[in-house]
């Protein structure tokens, strides 16, 4: 009885002899084994072999056991149909392989070499502009180790962006969506009504390979400044992101989760505007820390609105997010007093004091001079207009025997930027009468 091939495989029927064996009178050796493409996603193996025997097809893999992929009959055609699955598709672009289609009485022969590439996992950095994601992948530096061979194919490779995002009218429910696949090698994903997931998957003759996932993150920011502050002076502004993600749309979880992993260093832009009605510009950036904080310190030049803006980004992890905008605040202006007193606070009785008062902005708005009471009452002495920022009350009568209080009342003006500081007061300063 004759023992086939592949009984005298070495390990589990697998390996297969190297040595040749002469074939009985009149038994005709294979020979001329050829590989096509017989449809998509399948090859055909064809030899020629003069008499009807049975044959095992291996595939043979630089630097590994042969693998048997099929068997024919005596009574069948000297071909085999395969899918290109038992090709062993890879991601290593230096692999190559034969196949050997052996009888039980030679060794067999092989068709010519050829590779089995599909591009693997490949590293990208995802933008975002306005609400789209861009995507872009570098060339592929894989070389072709066995040029011309017989599975070339001229069809370009195609990427196919296939979205995961959460079904309208749903809370979690995820969908999927594949979105036009493309021959280049970069692509966009339109706006989204929220976080999604993108597989940006390959396919060329060898079949399909994800070459990356990006996830996008939706945020919340939270804003947080004064009411107001004196003019010319720093003003500080802080807030915080938080960043939402789906659970684990993969398993077909679309439940939005907090995204805690990538709160570091996120570009924060302030803008501001001078009326509710005003276009909105840029003041200064900042950047969020690894629990998501940021700050702004700026210079208060005048009453306006405010916003941060946590810029859309790539944020590494192949992820990106979506550019998100704070509530609007507002901070006042009040003026910043430079200098406010007498000449001389000290006095005897019938002398007539002086008060002066520097204040910014540098205007020549109105100013009034007031003293407290002896009802406790602030009380109008006298107005000025000031010169440049600074007025003087000249000498004033004032009998009043004792320390009393004045101050400035300091009205409504407009900065050197055009904006508003409201009316405000200096502070207290004291005149002694002896």
């Amino acid at each position: 009885m004759r023992k086939s091939l592949a009984a005298l495989a070495v390990v589990g029927g697998l390996a297969v002899p190297t040595v040749a064996h002469a074939a009985p009178a009149g038994v005709s050796a294979v020979s001329e084994v050829k590989v096509a493409w017989a449809e998509p996603g399948k090859v055909k193996i064809s030899w020629t072999e003069a008499a009807g025997i049975a044959n095992d097809v291996y595939l043979e893999v630089s630097g590994q056991q042969a693998q048997r992929i099929g068997t024919t009959t005596a009574a069948g055609a000297n071909e085999l149909v395969v899918p290109v699955a038992a090709l062993k598709p890879t991601h290593d672009a230096a692999s190559t392989a034969r196949i050997l289609v052996a009888d039980p009485s030679t060794a067999g022969a092989r068709s010519a070499s050829f590779d089995r590439y599909l591009r693997g996992e490949t590293a990208m950095l995802p933008g975002m502009v306005q609400g789209v994601l861009q995507w872009q992948f570098e060339a592929d530096p894989a070389m072709d180790t066995t040029p011309n061979d017989p599975l070339d194919s001229t069809a370009p490779a195609k990427i196919t962006p296939r979205l995961t995002r959460v079904k309208a009218g749903t809370q979690a429910q995820c969908e999927n969506v594949s979105l036009p696949a493309t021959t280049e090698r970069y692509g966009k994903v339109p706006a989204q009504n929220g976080a999604y997931s993108v597989d940006l998957v390959l396919a060329n003759e060898w079949g399909e390979s994800k070459l990356t996932t990006v996830r996008a993150r939706t945020a919340a920011v939270a804003f947080n400044t004064p009411a107001t502050g004196i003019y010319g002076a720093k003003v500080t502004m802080t807030g915080s992101i938080a960043l939402s993600k789906l659970k684990d749309p993969a398993a077909g979880n679309c439940t939005t989760v907090a995204d805690t992993a990538d709160l570091y260093q996120h570009t924060m832009a302030l803008h501001g505007r001078n009326s509710a009605t005003g276009p909105w510009y840029s003041i200064g950036s900042s950047w969020t820390d690894a629990k998501g904080n940021y700050k702004f310190v700026i210079t208060n030049t005048g009453a306006r609105d405010y916003r941060a803006i946590l810029v859309e980004s790539g944020v590494g992890h192949s992820a990106v997010i979506y550019q998100t905008i704070s509530a609007t605040k507002t901070i006042r202006a009040t003026p910043q007093v430079v200098g406010a007193g007498f000449r001389d606070s000290e006095i005897s009785l019938g002398e007539q004091p002086n008060a002066s008062v520097t204040v910014a902005p540098y205007g020549s708005h109105r100013v009034a001079l007031q003293f407290k009471n002896t009802s406790g009452q602030w009380q109008g002495l006298m107005y000025r207009t000031l010169s440049r920022g600074s007025a003087q009350s000249g000498p004033f009568a004032f009998n009043r025997r004792g320390t009393h209080q004045f101050r400035w009342w300091v009205a409504a003006s407009t900065s050197a930027q055009g904006l508003p500081v409201d009316a405000g007061y200096t502070y207290p300063f004291e005149l002694v009468v002896r």
